[in-house]
């Protein structure tokens, strides 16, 4: 029999992770009520700390934050106008083409449709066993379902300019307060190491995030370009449009290449003629998108900045889970962040070094042995 002291001992365990547990399903599920305003929150810290070394630089030279934040956000602010007023007049484009797309789309590939019998011939008995019994409740079904399409087609485009609006003026009050927040983190913390040691990852964090999201940001851009330029050599309608497509898709890891390769096979097949040359179009997307993941990216970001796969993937997965496309965006940034700042705390190194990607890893284990 255990002594009175090791029983409560182990209840005092049981109670801590009983509540440990409760305290994170607890902490998820406010996170995910709190989209609408944590979503614009951190978008506008990263939009911040992107820019908060360029306006510090500044500043040091006579230039007033507030003219540089100014200046920042106009640029930003013109440039995501015009890339969404240039993609909606396409997408709406295609959106009221889409009934054609379609038919065009399965007219050509009619020829396939022979290899494909048994998946046919499945599907169709899976449709005829989940038919409505009544037709009056397949009508009532039809009818609903157009003012949900119609609710998501037009409420996510505004829903998408209100985050955005709410952003952008939270990064401005941001960048422009200076080091306000610096300030006042170093006056609340009790000892001088520990002001030291706060000052030094909040720097790390703000330098090395803005070197992360500026080179990433810069990498799109020239698999935007690359895309554009081979889709008008290949003859395809809009390439620039395809451009700016594959710089902002390309933001969403592994999925935004995917997507956008699927998109243009999609379109190339309704455009041309033949399934050979239309299927050109999907392999340039992929070979330029492979060549920025697997050549470009591993070369362009600095060494403690490259996540491994499996870390990038769990991160999209669940903040994709959370918060939707969104999340999907924000999922990695935050990833990043959260490595930079295990890196510079000396009890979480490890969980820095399960996030580093391979090599990365190898060097930081070789190194604590030749430390050893």
């Amino acid at each position: 029999m255990p002594s009175p002291a090791a029983e409560t001992a182990i209840h005092t365990r049981q109670s801590r992770t009983a509540l440990n547990g409760i305290f994170i399903i607890a902490s998820i599920a406010a996170i995910y009520f709190a989209r609408d305003f944590l979503l614009p929150v951190i978008l506008a810290v990263f939009i911040a700390l992107t820019f908060r070394p360029a306006v510090r630089y500044l500043a040091k030279r006579g230039i007033a934050p507030a003219l540089t934040t100014t200046f920042f956000v106009v640029v930003l602010t013109a440039g995501g106008a015009l890339a969404l007023y240039f993609l909606s007049t396409a997408v709406a484009a295609w959106l009221s083409e889409a009934p054609a797309f379609a038919r065009t789309f399965t007219e050509k590939l009619r020829g396939l449709r022979s290899s494909l019998a048994v998946v046919a011939d499945l599907s169709e008995k899976l449709q005829a066993v989940s038919e409505p019994a009544a037709g009056a409740t397949e009508v009532t079904v039809r009818q609903s379902s157009l003012p949900a399409i119609f609710a998501l087609v037009t409420g996510y485009p505004a829903q998408l300019a209100v985050t955005l609006g709410a952003t952008l003026v939270i990064a401005v009050f941001l960048m422009a307060s200076g080091d306000m927040f610096y300030e006042k983190l170093v006056h609340i913390l009790p000892s001088m190491t520990d002001k030291k040691r706060a000052l030094r990852i909040v720097y790390s964090v703000e330098r090395e995030v803005s070197v992360y999201l500026l080179s990433f940001a810069a990498i799109n851009a020239g698999l935007g370009l690359a895309v554009a330029l081979s889709f008008h050599a290949l003859g395809m309608p809009s390439p620039y449009l395809w451009g700016v497509l594959a710089f902002l898709l390309n933001f969403i890891p592994y999925v935004g290449a995917i997507a956008g390769a699927g998109l243009a096979g999609f379109m190339a097949v309704v455009v041309f003629d033949t399934l050979s040359y239309a299927m050109l179009v999907p392999l340039a997307y992929g070979f330029w998108a492979t060549v920025e993941s697997q050549l470009v990216t591993p070369q362009t970001l600095e060494r403690r900045l490259q996540m491994n796969a499996v870390a990038i993937l769990l991160s999209l997965a669940f903040w994709t889970w959370l918060w939707g496309i969104g999340g999907a965006v924000i999922g990695v940034p935050l990833l990043v962040a959260f490595k930079v700042f295990c890196d510079q705390m000396e009890g979480f190194n490890r969980i820095g070094e399960f996030l580093a990607a391979r090599d990365i890893a190898k060097t930081a284990a070789s190194e604590t042995e030749a430390a050893k």
